[in-house]
Formats: structure tokens, C-alpha cells, sequence
């Protein structure tokens, strides 16, 4: 089990990304959950806000651990900015495998946040599977 946490400033040097790598294996969702909490609390969220975005990247991280591929590595990435947090998760996955975008699951991650996406690239045969949201501070759109 490695785990690897790196800063990377923008080319506008004027956010960070901060990416989280661990196995695509359920044993590391409390791992993912406290970085996402963390984040969101160092970002000054809302404490209902931090939850939602717990609940949210167990969520995403879920959804790909099952279809990740045997030894896939789950890599999440945040980017705060300044309203905002900012997700992606992403891992190796199956040719054709589906994130059925009509089930329970994508429902909650549609409660949760404030925008969510999925997408999918192939690379020398090799599919990487995408789930991006973004959170905006509590009380910003009201």
C-alpha cells in the first residue's frame, strides 16, 4: 500500500493541486475521505460542506474501485480555489465499463455537489475512467 501526496502549482502559479495515490481498493477509502476532509477544512468549508465532500469522494472512489482494474491505482486530485474545491478521481479501468449515471450513487454525488461529470480516455489500449465535481462554499449561491 504506497501513498503519495504531492503539491503542484499551476502554470499561473496561482493554485495548487494536490494529488492523492493509493490502490484502487476499498481498504483505502477512510485514506481518501480524511485528505478530502482535511482540504475542505483547511479551505475554510462549512462543516456540513466538509461532509459532503467526505460523502462525495467515498462516493466517486467507490464507483471506480469496482471497476478498477486488478492493481489500478485510484488517484485523487483537489484543487481549492478561492469559492471552491474542486475534484477528480481517476483509474484504470475495464474497456466498456460503465458508470451507470442513473442509478442511487450518481444521484447522491448529484446531491452532494454542486456540479459532476465523468469521462473516459484510451490510450494504447488502456482505459482511464474520470469522475470530476466541484463544491462551492456554503451560502454563495444564495
Amino acid at each position: 500500500m504506497t501513498r503519495a501526496i504531492t503539491t503542484d502549482p499551476d502554470s499561473a502559479g496561482s493554485a495548487s493541486t494536490i494529488e492523492l495515490g493509493v490502490l484502487a481498493d476499498p481498504s483505502q477509502l477512510s485514506v481518501t475521505r480524511a485528505v478530502a476532509a482535511a482540504l475542505a477544512a483547511q479551505e475554510d468549508f462549512d462543516l456540513d460542506s466538509i461532509a459532503d465532500i467526505r460523502l462525495a469522494i467515498d462516493e466517486s472512489c467507490s464507483r471506480l474501485i469496482v471497476r478498477a482494474t486488478p492493481g489500478a491505482r485510484l488517484v485523487c486530485a483537489f484543487t481549492p480555489g478561492p469559492d471552491v474545491l474542486d475534484v477528480a478521481v481517476t483509474t484504470t479501468t475495464e474497456p466498456g465499463a460503465d458508470l451507470d449515471a442513473s442509478g442511487f450513487g450518481w444521484h447522491v454525488l448529484n446531491a452532494l455537489t454542486d456540479t459532476v461529470s465523468t469521462s473516459q480516455t484510451e490510450h494504447e489500449g488502456v482505459v482511464s475512467t474520470t469522475i470530476e465535481f466541484s463544491k462551492r462554499k456554503h451560502g454563495l449561491d444564495e
